[in-house]
């Protein structure tokens, strides 16, 4: 990952606004009020302060960044909703008592081993019991796994990773929400994190920097053409473990040019074929079905 592109005195600058047991207090209130606004001496009283000069004060510190002042009325601003969901989240705290040991995942892409999911660290981890590969990993927020029954992990984490890879597909950046740019990585000196380095795709935010490696396969998944497929093949993303669609995510790839780069991809299922071209981007400017 690169650094993020904040400089280093405006972060220290946001999270100094935060630094006080009562500025926290104030957006817990406003948060449990959401979206109903509150009026001054409403929100001095649900913080139960009796100074009001001392309230006033830190009040102010919080306005406009975390807390928006209209007509004497006082309410949670975006970037204030996203520090307190990030605390609800609890990715701003040690995941470390969050733990789910080895769960079934399913069959493996490589060797039809099983494939066995764990959560530590804030991180989801499958791979292969048999052969050792692995399938796929990323961070989790602590809350999505908390509460659920271990044996449904996997399930959990598909359709996170299926949110993630939408999220991206379209543009946005699955930390901060700035605008990504994606770029297959093949011929160029990017280190291919996908299995098969022509598959590999990496999206990086032009905000935070924050880049992420996906599988070619599953970025055109979100293609209305490689949705039908899935669709008329019977195929529920929602019911599926994602690392499972084989037929997508190793199709026949093939490079078409090097300068500009363009794939192609060719994808099998249920005796038909889907034939995508996609440019430096991974954006699908040519499809054929048959």
């Amino acid at each position: 990952m690169t650094s993020p592109r904040v400089p280093a005195a405006e972060l220290d600058s946001v999270f100094g606004l935060l630094a006080n047991e009562l500025r926290i207090d104030i957006l817990r209130t406003l948060w449990a009020q959401h979206p109903e606004s509150l009026s001054f001496s409403d929100l001095r009283s649900s913080v139960d302060i009796r100074d009001s000069g001392k309230f006033n004060y830190h009040l102010d510190v919080l306005v406009p960044k975390f807390v928006r002042k209209s007509d004497g009325e006082y309410l949670l601003t975006h970037a204030g909703r996203q520090v307190i969901g990030a605390a609800v989240s609890r990715t701003l705290t040690d995941a470390d008592d969050v733990i789910v040991e080895d769960v079934p995942a399913g069959e493996c892409m490589f060797c039809n081993g099983s494939l066995m999911a764990r959560y530590e660290n804030g991180v989801v981890t499958v791979d292969c019991a048999a052969c050792d590969d692995l399938i796929t990993r990323m961070p989790i927020p602590p809350n999505t796994v908390a509460n659920i029954d271990a044996e449904a992990l996997p399930e959990v984490f598909s359709k996170h990773l299926l949110t993630v890879t939408h999220q991206l597909s379209r543009g946005f950046c699955k930390l901060c929400y700035g605008q990504v740019d994606a770029s297959l990585t093949v011929f160029s000196s990017v280190e291919s994190v996908t299995y098969r380095s022509p598959l590999d795709v990496q999206f990086e935010c032009r905000e935070c920097g924050d880049q992420t490696h996906l599988n070619a396969g599953g970025v055109v998944m979100v293609h209305p053409a490689v949705m039908s497929l899935l669709f008329d093949a019977g195929i529920d993303l929602r019911r599926i473990y994602i690392w499972e669609l084989t037929s997508l995510l190793d199709p026949e790839v093939t490079t078409v040019s090097e300068d500009p780069l363009q794939l192609h991809l060719t994808i099998h299922l249920n005796g038909e074929t889907l034939d995508l071209t996609l440019d430096d981007t991974a954006t699908v400017i040519a499809y054929d079905r048959r």
